[in-house]
């Protein structure tokens, strides 16, 4: 299974003045870390093409400190599903799932045209 992490500290700049994380900034890394598994899975430069149901289950604040998570879950001809988890930690509470959604990348050729992904299906 591919796989891609990444640990992000939410900063003044990323939130609105109620103090929670935009959720642009979180879907902003979502979609980087997504992208990072896609393209290790594939093999080639991968673009975004969807973004399925994004699911904000806690907010996130400032200060905390959040963990991206991102995993191939579908392989396609051209296409690759990745399950992108987000978890919020800090200094009063343990980790907990703050956000999830699916990203849908297709893997393109030095022309930017789609191109098959090497290898079988993950599931």
């Amino acid at each position: 299974m591919s796989e891609a992490r990444t640990l992000e500290l939410v900063f003044p700049e990323h939130v609105n003045p109620g103090g929670n994380a935009f959720g642009g900034f979180v879907m902003g890394l979502m979609d980087k870390v997504g992208s990072y598994a896609a393209i290790r899975r594939a093999r080639k430069p991968c673009v975004t093409v969807r973004v399925s149901e994004v699911v904000f289950e806690v907010p996130i604040k400032m200060g905390d400190l959040l963990e991206v998570v991102a995993r191939v879950v579908r392989v396609g001809r051209t296409s690759l599903t990745v399950e992108v988890e987000v978890y919020r930690e800090n200094l009063r509470e343990s980790k907990v799932l703050a956000t999830k959604g699916n990203l849908t990348y297709v893997a393109v050729d030095e022309h930017g045209r789609p191109t098959p992904v090497d290898g079988g299906s993950e599931r």
